[in-house]
């Protein structure tokens, strides 16, 4: 399915399984990173460097959060995300991902891992498209190899 074209059902409800317990990639734009880094009163170096790894692709390097040994996200407390009002966009807009909010077979997959898929505000098939779409135009932030 290209575009979606359907409305879905999704209210957070803080269960918090989609920032522990696997291992996955936060990948990080260049206003992420910017906005976490000035959150946290460090460099963007610093913070690339104390709170990202560099995910090598073959012709470049994209940043990720960095998971403890758990694969909890580092930024993960008993309370959830430690710099939540500046969490990436790819956390705020998570359900709403291209293959996943595409797609009704792995929407209804995903409903297994986040009790908050099916339940509470209602998101037109617009507003499904819209947020599926800023994931496509802002690229991750990357290096590219010399």
């Amino acid at each position: 399915m290209k575009k979606s074209d359907r409305e879905l059902q999704f209210s957070c409800q803080r269960c918090l399984h989609c920032c522990s317990g696997e291992p996955g990639y936060v990948f990080l734009t260049r206003t992420d990173i910017e906005k976490a880094a000035s959150y946290l009163g460090v460099t963007e170096e610093e913070f690339l460097a104390i709170y990202c790894r560099r995910i090598d692709y073959g012709t470049c390097y994209m940043f990720s959060l960095k998971e403890r040994d758990n694969y909890d996200c580092i930024f993960l407390r008993s309370y959830g995300c430690s710099i939540y009002d500046v969490r990436p966009h790819q956390c705020s807009t998570y359900p709403f991902w291209k293959g996943l909010a595409d797609d009704p077979s792995a929407w209804k997959k995903e409903m297994s891992n986040c009790p908050g898929i099916g339940k509470g505000r209602r998101y037109s098939a617009e507003e499904v498209e819209k947020l599926i779409e800023s994931n496509q135009i802002e690229p991750a932030y990357i290096i590219l190899k010399n």
